[in-house]
C-alpha cells in the first residue's frame, strides 16, 4: 500500500501539530527511538482500548503495510 494524502480536518491537524512540537522539543534531550518506540507504545494501547478486535487488527496491518516519508529534519527539529 502506498502513503496516500488523506484529508485531515482541523481539529486533528491541531492535535498532530501539538504532538509534533511537544516532540521536537524531547529530541533535544532523547533519542528519536525512545520517542518514536513510546509514542507507538501509546497509540497502540489507545487503538486497543477504543477498536474491536477487528479494527484493530485492520489498523495495525495498515500500520505495518503503508510506506511514509522520513521527516526533513532540518525543518522539523529546530535545535
Amino acid at each position: 500500500m502506498k502513503n496516500m494524502n488523506y484529508k485531515i480536518d482541523e481539529g486533528h491537524r491541531k492535535v498532530y501539530d501539538e504532538i509534533l512540537q511537544h516532540v521536537t522539543h524531547l529530541s533535544e534531550e532523547h533519542e528519536p527511538e525512545v520517542i518514536a518506540g513510546s509514542l507507538m507504545a501509546i497509540a497502540q494501547r489507545l487503538y486497543r482500548t477504543h477498536l474491536s478486535d477487528e479494527d484493530y487488527e485492520h489498523i495495525m496491518n495498515v500500520a505495518i503495510t503503508t510506506e511514509v516519508e522520513p521527516y526533513d529534519v532540518k525543518k522539523v527539529w529546530f535545535h
